[in-house]
């Protein structure tokens, strides 16, 4: 819990740094975690980041000419599923398929050879550490690709 007189203090020097022409980002930095410092986490909430006015109409514009669409992010591969499904990458009958944790190149070429057998409107969600095997391997690569 803050008291009201610790809120005064840390805002008015929170204030301060805001106004400061020479080291803003730095004392501001300071200011929050002297805030931050001890804290007990009681909860947690998420935002979602809207997607630009008709991503998915032009996704699928997109698609409809013939045009292979990729998406790269930097999310883990649950917020990239959503991402997927929201940008409208994904259509509502079309299955997921998953290439994640995968430490072998083996196992990479196995899961690409089924992921070829699947249907060809199946999309893939693959994590960074396995795409990364597919490019260290310029035969996986190529099977990748």
């Amino acid at each position: 819990m803050l008291t009201q007189e610790f809120y005064d203090d840390w805002n008015r020097k929170y204030e301060n740094a805001k106004a400061d022409l020479n080291n803003r980002e730095e004392r501001m930095r300071k200011c929050i975690d002297d805030l931050e410092a001890d804290m007990e986490l009681l909860g947690v909430t998420g935002v979602e980041d809207r997607l630009q006015d008709d991503v998915a109409i032009v996704i699928e514009s997109l698609r409809n000419a013939g045009i292979q669409v990729w998406m790269l992010t930097g999310d883990k591969v649950e917020t990239a599923t959503c991402i997927a499904i929201s940008a409208g990458f994904k259509r509502r009958n079309q299955p997921l398929f998953f290439m994640r944790d995968i430490t072998e190149s083996y196992d990479v070429s196995k899961r690409l050879d089924e992921f070829s057998r699947k249907a060809t409107s199946s999309i893939l969600m693959i994590d960074g550490g396995t795409l990364q095997l597919c490019l260290e391997d310029k035969k996986l690569e190529q099977k990748f690709f």
